[in-house]
């Protein structure tokens, strides 16, 4: 009875022990990835920053927009946001913790420069401090110039990306930084995902500056040629900030644009206009920038598609190309493409991320039914576009690889949970990063170049028109106290580090949380012991007492001659 009731509490423990650990299980290829990769943690300035309006910062777009009634999720906005501007030491101070090597920061245009080119020395003071303390924790940061907080003096002087003048201003501001930062900074971006900022800001007006065709949500804009303006003052003033960027360092620097985008997979496998449709739709998320960088122009599908479409000139091509040393990549979810026909009916811009000149031709899905192929595109998480789909970064990856042949680095991927899911016992996020750094390792597997992987993000932010509803941090953010609290998420990422720093799965120290995964294998080994104790005990066959030999009495001794008297045992 007693052995029962112990092997059932045996069963139990180990049983949790099993869920907790295939719960904290770390990437299966882990170890496939190589020696050199880097892993590091992302966030952005108007993001976690705060402090709008001290240290002699100026607005920015963000500010403007985020204060208009119905812009953002209850009128977030981020004038205090993760208040890092106060506490970036102890932001630092996680990253140590966590054994992140690898920062990717931006900075703020507005602060730096209030009105988009005189310096604010207090703004230089600011990044110079952060800068120092990373260096001083041996954390090699990675800076991105532009995270979509443009000076709104430069948008009300002349509407900013929409003018050829903004060229030379971000030219200017960049080249400040690189003489600024540039001996603490050796890898840099110029731009954030252009595709979202463009698309949400001059596609569907979701994103500051709010210019869209739709007038019940925009005041003014033009859905089809804005963005296409927008985007190709973008280009240029990449080009010569990349320019100036190389006239300052060589060996030992980099320089590149980070873009975002779907994996586009036919919705009918065997569909050859599917398969045309997902190529194109590649190539309008991905080549409408990459292309100019990396080739020179923009790709023919564009051209043919968008006859308002501005054009390069041959000086600005040969500024344009090979203007980056790698590539960054922010990975969330992937789609399904169809050519539009009559069962599948064409996606609007709002469909599409605002994504211009589509004209038409494409239908996204993000579900098919068996008869037309395999199911890839997995759950939804707590945003209602981020399907999980870990095997579209790996083809996203292979993708860009074959077509561009460079380094890459996946400069953001992570996600929000559904609704209910807890917080801080995060499992759900720890499943979604698990597998996509698998995928990062599948795609290296086959082929790819992938130097670095970025989660998204350190902390809990504002997630800018989402406001403060959605989290995507490693981190809790407490928005009443600012109280951070590293989730099991932050614990089981250090563990992925330290495993691949030192080539070994048998990791099982956490940081932070996550620490009853330790407790519930020491009461299971203890208990495991006691349990064989017990268990070899009543196995082995007990050891028989001795007993005296029964002597048989003899009636009559026959004493022989010369031979000892004794007894006959038997």
């Amino acid at each position: 009875m007693a052995l029962g009731a112990f092997t059932a509490l045996l069963c139990l423990t180990t049983a949790t022990a099993t869920k907790t650990a295939a719960v904290d299980a770390l990437p299966p290829n882990l170890l496939k990835l190589p020696e050199a990769f880097a892993f590091g943690a992302a966030t952005a300035a108007y993001q976690i920053e705060g402090a709008a309006s001290e240290g002699g910062r100026g607005p920015s777009i963000w500010d403007s927009f985020s204060h208009q009634k119905g812009k953002t999720h209850d009128g977030d906005s981020g004038d205090v946001a993760d208040d890092h501007y106060h506490r970036y030491p102890e932001d630092i101070d996680l990253l140590a913790k966590a054994g992140i090597k690898h920062y990717r920061l931006s900075l703020s245009w507005s602060r730096l420069m209030p009105d988009g080119r005189t310096l604010n020395e207090e703004g230089v003071a600011f990044y110079s401090s952060l800068l120092d303390l990373l260096v001083e924790k041996n954390i090699e940061p990675r800076v991105t110039l532009y995270h979509w907080d443009l000076p709104q003096a430069l948008e009300d002087e002349y509407n900013g990306w929409l003018s050829s003048d903004i060229v030379e201003d971000f030219a200017a501001y960049a080249d400040a930084c690189f003489e600024l930062f540039g001996d603490r900074v050796r890898t840099w971006t110029t731009f954030n995902e252009p595709l979202t900022f463009v698309g949400g800001g001059y596609g569907t007006g979701v994103m500051a500056p709010g210019r869209c065709s739709d007038r019940s949500r925009c005041a003014e804009g033009d859905s089809e040629t804005e963005p296409l303006l927008a985007a190709h003052h973008v280009l240029l003033a990449h080009a010569h900030a990349s320019s100036r960027f190389r006239a300052r360092f060589s060996t030992g620097y980099s320089i590149d644009m980070v873009n975002c985008g779907w994996m586009a997979w036919p919705l009918r496998e065997g569909s050859v206009d599917d398969m045309n449709a997902a190529s194109s739709f590649m190539e309008a998320q991905w080549a409408w920038f990459l292309d100019p960088l990396v080739r020179g122009d923009y790709p023919p599908s564009l051209k043919a598609r968008a006859p308002t479409l501005p054009q390069f000139t041959i000086e600005e091509q040969a500024l344009l190309k090979g203007s980056v040393d790698m590539l960054g990549v922010n990975y969330y979810t992937s789609r399904y493409v169809a050519a539009a026909d009559a069962v599948y009916p064409a996606a609007s811009v709002g469909d599409a991320a605002g994504i211009p000149a589509l004209n038409g031709e494409y239908h996204l899905a993000t579900s098919r039914s068996l008869s037309e192929g395999d199911p890839k595109i997995g759950v939804v998480g707590g945003s209602s576009w981020l399907y999980v789909a870990p095997d579209g970064l790996t083809d996203v990856l292979l993708w860009l690889q074959e077509r561009y042949n460079l380094p890459l680095a996946v400069t953001e991927n992570g996600c929000d949970q559904p609704s209910g899911e807890d917080e801080h016992d995060d499992v759900w996020r720890i499943d979604y990063l698990r597998t996509h750094i698998d995928g990062v390792a599948t795609a290296i597997q086959r082929g790819a170049d992938v130097q670095a992987y970025y989660a998204w993000s350190l902390l809990d932010n504002y997630e800018w028109a989402d406001g403060y509803s959605k989290r995507f941090g490693l981190v809790f953010v407490d928005y009443n106290t600012l109280t951070r609290t590293p989730k099991r998420s932050f614990a089981w990422y250090a563990r992925v580090i330290a495993a691949h720093a030192s080539s070994s799965l048998l990791l099982v120290d956490d940081v932070a949380p996550g620490r009853d995964l330790k407790m519930v294998r020491a009461v299971s080994a203890v208990l495991l012991f006691l349990l064989c104790v017990v268990i070899v005990s009543r196995l082995i066959p007990k050891r028989r007492r001795l007993r005296a030999p029964r002597y048989i009495e003899i009636s009559e001794v026959v004493t022989m001659p010369n031979v000892e008297s004794g007894v006959e045992v038997f």
